[in-house]
């Protein structure tokens, strides 16, 4: 485990877990615990028979054993994908639609407290390059999707934001099963003649995923972690996204907080820069 906390990332050979402080995370007492802090992991390699879960799960049973992991409304969950290959210009277009037509069924599923958050917009209302009127939809790095980190390197990551605080290895599981089967459902079937077939619910959402037919074999993917998931709200629900609007002063001055504090961190970007070494 490498030490980040208010220093740059240096860790050996950008293949160990991280320990970051993240000054979104409220806590009664900056001073004393309960600590906000932001766990970060090494880059892993999913494949048939990878052992990333393995790891994630070790470093999981180290923490549940050592320490109190408790959760509020200003945490949550991130995953970063990317491609061996790279993502095509065609394949960015699939997902795009895909995250707008389904942003409904993504806010169901959420957390109330989770909705409307400053750090994870919708891509949709808040974004004004993003949700253009065209796409199959019927009706800065702070969107529930951050496709800022493809800009530092030819094949960087898509980032998922809107994952609700994982407080156990479950949840870890079924945020990063979600992200990467929504992104490989959308490269596959992402085209609007398709999407717009489907009804923008949790249920159409599971349905989508599971039409792509993705492997069901260990270190790829696992359909349980879904289930537990998207069976958990209801398969008609739906909610639209509501725009942020106007921040207050106090929030405006957080978010510019976090935007500086990134600036100073290079935690994410030293590691999508190296091969990884796990898996």
């Amino acid at each position: 485990m490498h030490n980040a906390i208010n220093e740059s990332y240096l860790g050996e050979r950008y293949s160990e877990w991280s320990l970051d402080s993240d000054s979104t995370i409220e806590t009664p007492n900056k001073n004393q615990a309960p600590w906000g802090l932001e766990n970060i992991s090494p880059i892993f390699r999913a494949y048939e028979n990878s052992i990333w879960q393995n790891h994630v799960a070790a470093m999981w049973s180290h923490l549940e054993a050592r320490y109190n992991i408790t959760s509020n409304d200003s945490c949550g969950t991130h995953v970063h994908i990317s491609l061996i290959e790279g993502y095509s210009l065609s394949a960015l277009k699939r997902i795009c639609q895909s995250i707008i037509y389904f942003e409904p069924a993504f806010e169901a599923i959420l957390p109330r407290a989770r909705l409307g958050n400053e750090y994870a917009r919708s891509n949709w209302l808040d974004n004004p390059n993003f949700g253009y009127k065209r796409l199959s939809r019927r009706e800065s790095m702070f969107f529930g999707w951050n496709f800022l980190y493809l800009l530092e390197t030819p094949k960087g990551t898509i980032e998922f934001r809107r994952g609700a605080a994982s407080t156990s290895i479950r949840d870890v599981f079924m945020w990063v099963e979600l992200a990467m089967s929504f992104v490989q459902a959308s490269i596959k079937h992402g085209h609007s003649d398709k999407i717009s077939k489907i009804p923008a619910t949790v249920g159409g959402l599971k349905w989508f995923i599971e039409a792509a037919q993705l492997p069901q074999q260990p270190g790829l993917f696992d359909t349980r972690y879904i289930n537990l998931l998207l069976d958990s709200v209801g398969p008609k629900l739906t909610r639209e996204p509501k725009p942020m609007g106007k921040l207050s002063p106090d929030k405006l001055r957080k978010l510019q907080t976090k935007k500086d504090e990134d600036k100073r961190k290079n935690v994410m970007l030293a590691k999508i820069s190296q091969p990884p070494y796990w898996g």
